[in-house]
């Protein structure tokens, strides 16, 4: 297959994946980091870990084309993923393809109709101890399918929270914790009740660190802004760790001309 990584406006073709493996999905991540390797840190007094990492100017050429990556990646994908805690850090967060206008909108919502897909992905949410809120625009937007995989004792705090009823699918990976085993078989339910072959996480670290030690992480698409981040002044700092030496293999770079401070790389897990 290809790795080209086309970010230039101008080209906009398909991103190309490999088959997913036998009983699982091809399950790929999209962060964006620091150029010093911070990824996020914990909230608070109105902070925006993502928005200070990108540099804060949403009409930079290089933001908005991490911007159409985004989408772009979500438009290839069954499911959007996301752990609990950036659910309760973003509470409004859909992993929507129908959300950006213009030619790309277009072109993305026409190609996920040629392959069948629905116009959005469904939105898969990661919670052990099922401690989501359920008034969450993610578990209550016409067209957006919501499945929580969770535990045992997650899934009946769910239940008692009208879950079932609202129209939210439970995946039960273990009795009280999920374990790399329970992640495995969780996925293979995803595939086989759901029909997931392709999944895009986007966050957070916790999650896809999870997935990595559960073998279950393929690539990893990471946008590199040319922000440094002084980890001093921020509690909680997350760095980008899943890229160990011998880890994983940069298969794709691109760079805008017009904005070269930005560097979008594709990493493939060995």
């Amino acid at each position: 297959m290809t790795t080209a990584l086309s970010v230039d406006p101008g080209r906009r073709g398909p991103i190309e994946f490999p088959p997913p493996p036998p009983g699982r999905q091809w399950t790929f991540g999209n962060v964006i980091a620091s150029a010093n390797g911070v990824i996020a840190w914990a909230r608070g007094g109105g902070e925006d870990p993502i928005a200070e990492i990108a540099g804060g100017d949403l009409g930079r050429p290089g933001r908005r084309a991490d911007v159409e990556l985004m989408r772009r990646l979500r438009a290839r994908a069954d499911a959007v993923a996301f752990g609990a805690q950036t659910l309760r850090d973003q509470p409004d967060v859909i992993g929507r393809v129908d959300d950006l206008d213009g030619p790309l909108g277009e072109a993305l919502r026409l190609e996920r109709a040629r392959e069948g897909k629905p116009p959005e992905p469904a939105q898969v949410v990661y919670t052990a101890s099922g401690q989501v809120d359920l008034r969450a625009p993610i578990f209550n937007t016409v067209g957006v399918a919501a499945i929580v995989v969770t535990t045992a004792a997650g899934a009946d705090r769910l239940r008692a929270a009208a879950g079932e009823r609202r129209g939210v699918s439970l995946i039960v990976a273990g009795d009280e914790r999920v374990d790399p085993g329970g992640l495995a078989l969780a996925h293979r339910r995803l595939v086989e009740e759901f029909g997931i072959g392709r999944m895009d996480c986007e966050g957070g670290m916790v999650l896809l660190e999870s997935l990595r030690e559960a073998r279950l992480l393929d690539e990893l698409f990471v946008t590199v802004s040319d922000v440094v981040v002084d980890p001093v002044a921020h509690a909680g700092v997350r760095r980008l760790v899943a890229l160990a030496p011998g880890a994983a293999d940069l298969v794709a770079e691109a760079r805008l001309a017009s904005d070269p401070g930005y560097r979008f790389q594709r990493w493939r897990f060995r």
